[in-house]
């Protein structure tokens, strides 16, 4: 039997549900996330401080060697640039060091030379020795037997007790000659392991003695004090002619080109503060000056943690106070009136946690 118009119209209904369903469980998933996303977006205001100041990473000049000051080349607020001179210390003491030093290399050199030139004639005094013990040898030999010849001849009657005994001192005489230049022998190849100890000991003092010219030079170096970066002078104390102490700091180089900005936000502001956010930044000293920065990172601790007082109360009465968090703020370049911006400026910062 055929179905009619309106059963065909319900099966067609029943097949559509399941999809009609489907739809609305992705409708109302897309709603429930965009109101979350905006939930959190509406959460995440921008926040702002008055506590921060521009920062910079300066470097103070200190001495390596003590000295008179002969030299001052700058002034404070000049502008000097990496290997620029700043201060110059009376050098002669320390060129006097390096003169004793070259003298004491020189020397050191000359007793390793004395040394190699005996270690070269060790080889012929050796075979000068072993030749004279062997020509003793033979001359020893010979004595004897012609001792011996003389004991004969003289029990037969043919010498004289004289001649025998003359023959037979000078047999011990050989004999003797022969035993004192094998101890010479001995002594002149004992005297090659003595050379090359003392070879060895005077390589020590040789390497001693230029270790102590290279010092001497290095200080000698330090008389001279350069820029180690560039920078502007701040805190400039060298006078000429006054005595400065190995360590004592005599001026300071700020780096401008590198300031940044330091801000002190309360640990309530900082939850979705991250690296990379803008940052809008207004100087009080220039009013006109708004400039753009991004946040650099955040402090791993709050400023308390390094304090040398602790902050725990051990009466039992307890205030909470809102802790302070150092927040990093990198300045953008190629802004107008960077130049004008000084360390230890006032500066409100706004972080625009949004982005």
């Amino acid at each position: 039997m055929k179905p009619t118009s309106e059963e065909t119209h319900e099966t067609q209904v029943r097949s559509r549900k399941p999809l009609i369903i489907a739809a609305l469980v992705i409708v109302v998933a897309i709603v429930a996330a965009a109101s979350l996303a905006y939930g959190e977006w509406a959460n995440r205001p921008d926040v702002w401080t008055n506590d921060a100041k521009f920062d910079a990473d300066y470097t103070v000049i200190s001495p390596r060697v003590s000295g008179d000051l002969v030299g001052v080349h700058i002034e404070d607020h000049d502008r000097v640039e990496r290997g620029d001179p700043l201060l110059d210390i009376d050098p002669r003491d320390y060129q006097v060091a390096v003169d004793n030093a070259e003298g004491l290399v020189a020397a050191a050199k000359a007793n390793l030379a004395e040394i190699e030139a005996k270690l070269a004639q060790q080889p012929a005094q050796i075979r000068n020795a072993e030749a004279t013990v062997r020509q003793d040898a033979a001359n020893a030999d010979y004595a004897r037997a012609d001792a011996a010849r003389y004991s004969r001849l003289r029990h037969n009657g043919n010498v004289s007790e004289q001649n025998a005994q003359q023959a037979n001192a000078n047999a011990r005489a050989l004999d003797a000659q022969r035993q004192a230049d094998q101890a010479t022998l001995d002594s002149v190849r004992q005297q090659t392991a003595v050379l090359k100890a003392q070879r060895q000991s005077a390589e020590a003092a040789l390497i001693q003695a230029q270790t102590q010219l290279r010092q001497a030079r290095l200080e000698l170096s330090y008389t001279q004090i350069k820029a180690p970066i560039d920078g502007v002078v701040a805190e400039q104390s060298a006078r000429v002619g006054a005595w400065t102490d190995a360590g004592s700091a005599q001026l300071a180089i700020v780096p401008v080109h590198a300031i940044y900005v330091t801000a002190y936000y309360r640990e309530v502001d900082i939850t979705h503060v991250k690296p990379g956010q803008p940052v809008s930044l207004s100087v009080d000293a220039y009013p006109d000056l708004d400039l753009r920065g991004h946040v650099k990172s955040l402090a791993p601790a709050t400023g308390t943690t390094f304090s040398p007082v602790s902050s725990n109360d051990v009466s039992g009465n307890f205030t909470k106070i809102v802790q302070r968090l150092p927040v990093r703020i990198t300045i953008d370049p190629d802004q107008p009136g960077l130049d004008r911006l000084k360390v230890g400026l006032s500066v409100e910062t706004t972080i625009h946690t949004e982005a």
